[in-house]
């Protein structure tokens, strides 16, 4: 396909390819966002590098020749040997496009739009591997105008800006030197002459709209900051960082204008409160801040964990203020030391404790020199320190979380702290990002078991992952909390739905098994009922009873139940075999049984073809049956009736075997001892008292599980308790669950409805509450 530029001149008044003459500092503002962009984007090209074989080598295994997988082999191969060419080149065509409009105030796309690539298809202009190729990047750039559509609007006013010396001319702001076109169009053109099938470069642009185009809004961002700082429309956009930066550019060990900047600590739009929001928040923080100053006034020097918060307040001389935009810094250092402290394997690492994260703001801030306060927090941020140390103080104090994802999750009390220094809603709104995925955290943690491997642990991964996340990639935007809570929202939502089919599937096969064994119980009592009114009974009858008419019954009982016509049958023809083989004195009794038989024979021999009763088998005994009735209808008594070959059975019984229930390799039913049984204590209303849903912690030897119930059984006394994923952990009885609860093995893990930040908040101002009236009273 001939490609087509689509030459952009801004300004009639323009001729094509007129210099653009800039002032000293338009070129210095030019050159050092010319400068951001030769450093961003080998960076962000490395990410799609260093993914590309794994990609390939996937799409590989997935083929269904042997011919297409050894293109992608080739493939891999020959974009290894290219990859510094397609990274020289494609930066290259960017910075061209970028000089090309400080000089000329033109942008050239050789990119057709969507328009023209319709228009040109339905004509057969352009055939259709070109066309999937240019649709591919047509799609990559509309995709990021509309997702980064306010960074390239603040770009394009404040380049504008630049290039009219000091005013905005709209014609010339329609456009951008780095917009999403621009970018795409530059990484075709690299990728124009390398010598690959079309399904790997359809791979390659995938990768580019995910390794690079992904992150260019953090370019845009960078972009705009420093555009911002340099006084080129300053108050254009909310100061807020939101767009995500690749994991090569966090690792960057050169200084981020985002992260330098101090004042870079305002809120988004969408995080903005009302009028009356901000009231209610003003009056929590500062209730907040009259309790603590209570309690600082009570507090003796080292008596409390805020005693040594004094440190970090101004003396009674007037001192210098630390900036909120300093402290935020070193925050994030000491963030970026926890992202190294992460528990690894068995061990838990303590994370900082209230007077050690005091302790090291004392020393990075250097608020006393030679014994001396010279510098002093402000009052906002030394409660807001003070409040967030309290907070999480309360939620290592909560049982419902298990050790380690205490430790794990505590790695997040920085990030929190810089959240609530940045934004004071987050003390009164419920849902807020940051309470939001504190709160989803600690709840998917209650149910967590710690099976020492935990490097193969689903949920610690994924909890791991996240803190991970927040330490490495939160600045100063809380815009991260919300992908990260959707995020694991979406992930734990999964992982409940296949724990319900598990548990659901448990309790089906223990439902089905306490079934059989309730309609065991019930057929043999029907049929040892009519044995114990009989005298002598004939072995062949036994043996039908026993060996096939026992299982008839059951079969019918679980399929259409005891109300049911078949039931009824079955019962009936079992009567009228028993009665079939009693003696018989009277004539018309012997005539009834002799027009009888027949039917009573069918109705035997299909039932038991019914279950697949061995044939051989039922030939004899019918053979024996036969010789049964022959003797009743010959009028003799009871010895004369049961001849050789039908000895009679006395004082027996018809059993099934013992139901699989007890047998259950994860049964412990064995605890309902006699003594057991005989204690009824608190313990054991504790234990009937339990509900479907409740958690219990169980101590096995040196370890603990979490298991939660998640059925009772009304006719076996039988108590089913699930893991997290809803596969059966245990099954005891409403004794051995009071047993264990009187031994201490076993405690009732008490959960709350309300989240865990709101728990905590609350027991916080409760506790100072009662902190200032016990000073109040005294």
């Amino acid at each position: 396909m001939q490609r087509q530029d689509n030459i952009i001149t801004f300004g009639s008044a323009v001729p094509r390819r007129k210099n653009i003459s800039l002032d000293v500092n338009g070129r210095r503002i030019a050159a050092e966002c010319r400068n951001l962009v030769v450093k961003t984007l080998p960076k962000l090209m490395s990410g799609l590098f260093d993914n590309l074989d794994d990609a390939l080598y996937e799409m590989a295994n997935k083929s269904e020749s042997n011919s297409l997988q050894n293109i992608y082999f080739d493939s891999m191969r020959e974009l290894r040997k290219l990859r510094v060419g397609i990274d020289r080149s494609f930066t290259q065509e960017v910075l061209r496009a970028y000089d090309r409009y400080w000089e000329t105030g033109e942008i050239t796309i050789t990119q057709p739009t969507l328009d023209e690539l319709s228009r040109d298809s339905e004509m057969a202009l352009v055939d259709d591997e070109d066309l999937e190729d240019s649709l591919a990047v047509t799609n990559m750039v509309s995709k990021s105008e509309g997702r980064f559509s306010r960074e390239i609007y603040a770009m394009s006013q404040r380049f504008a800006y630049v290039m009219g010396g000091g005013h905005v001319d709209e014609r010339i702001a329609q456009q951008s030197p780095l917009m999403p076109g621009v970018i795409c169009n530059a990484f075709q053109v690299a990728m124009t002459d390398v010598p690959v099938e079309l399904p790997v470069k359809l791979v390659v642009y995938k990768l580019f709209d995910r390794h690079v185009m992904h992150y260019i809004g953090g370019l845009y961002d960078e972009i705009n900051l420093l555009l911002g700082r340099a006084g080129v429309i300053t108050k254009l956009t909310p100061k807020v960082r939101r767009n995500p930066v690749a994991p090569a550019l966090r690792s960057d060990g050169g200084e981020s204008y985002l992260a330098s900047d101090s004042s870079y600590v305002s809120t988004s739009s969408s995080m903005q409160a009302s009028p009356a929001e901000e009231q209610v928040q003003a009056e929590i923080f500062s209730t907040l801040q009259q309790l603590l100053g209570v309690r600082r006034a009570n507090a003796g020097a080292g008596s409390s964990m805020l005693a040594s918060s004094l440190m970090l307040s101004p003396p009674n001389g007037n001192v210098p203020m630390v900036d909120t935009g300093e402290l935020l810094g070193v925050l994030s250092a000491i963030q970026q030391s926890n992202v190294v402290m992460l528990p690894q394997g068995r061990r838990v690492n303590k994370p900082l404790s209230p007077d050690e994260m005091r302790a090291r703001l004392v020393s990075d801030l250097q608020i006393a020199r030679d014994g001396q306060i010279t510098r002093a927090l402000g009052d906002a941020d030394n409660d807001t320190i003070d409040v967030i140390s309290m907070l999480f103080e309360f939620i290592l104090d909560d049982y419902s979380l298990p050790d380690a994802m205490k430790a794990l999750i505590s790695r997040l009390q920085i990030p929190m702290l810089k959240v609530a220094i940045i934004d004071k809603s987050f003390f009164s709104k419920k849902v807020h990002p940051a309470r939001r995925l504190l709160n989803s955290l600690a709840q998917a943690a209650v149910g967590w078991n710690d099976s020492g491997d935990r490097a193969n642990d689903t949920l610690y991964k994924k909890i791991e992952s996240i803190v991970k996340r927040v330490l490495n990639e939160f600045h100063d935007d809380p815009g991260l909390f919300a992908e990260l809570d959707d995020d694991f929202t979406g992930w734990w939502q999964k992982e409940q739905r296949g724990a319900q089919i598990a548990e659901q599937r448990t309790n089906q096969i223990t439902k089905g098994k306490e079934q059989l064994k309730s309609a065991k119980q019930i057929v043999s009592e029907e049929l040892n009922q009519r044995l114990r009114n009989q005298q002598v009974i004939p072995e062949a009858v036994m043996s039908i009873l026993e060996d096939g008419w026992k299982d008839v019954l059951l079969l019918i009982y679980l399929r259409e139940g005891i109300k049911s016509q078949g039931w009824g049958e079955a019962l009936e023809i079992v009567d009228r075999l028993l009665w079939s083989v009693q003696p018989k004195s009277d004539y018309a009794e012997r005539q009834q049984l002799l027009r009888g038989i027949p039917e009573l024979l069918r109705n035997i021999r299909e039932r038991l073809n019914s279950i697949s009763f061995d044939q051989h088998k039922m030939a004899k005994l019918f053979k024996e049956l036969q010789n049964c009735h022959i003797g009743v209808l010959r009028g003799g008594d009871v010895n004369q009736v049961h001849t050789a070959g039908t000895l009679p059975v006395a004082h027996h019984e018809i059993h099934f075997p013992d139901s699989q229930l007890v047998n259950d390799p994860n049964s412990q039913l064995h605890e309902m001892s006699d003594d057991v049984m005989s204690e009824q204590d608190e313990f054991t209303q504790q234990a009937i008292e339990l509900e479907t849903g409740n958690w219990l912690e169980i101590v096995e030897g040196n370890s603990k599980i979490r298991v939660k119930l998640s059925w009772k059984s009304k006719v076996t006394d039988t108590y089913i308790f699930v893991n997290r994923k809803g596969m059966k952990a245990m099954e005891l009885t409403t004794s051995g669950v009071a047993k264990r609860l009187r031994e201490g093995t076993a405690k009732k893990v008490e959960l709350s409805n309300t989240p865990i930040m709101d728990r905590a908040l609350d027991a916080m101002l409760g506790a100072l509450k009662n902190t200032s009236s016990t000073s109040a009273s005294a």
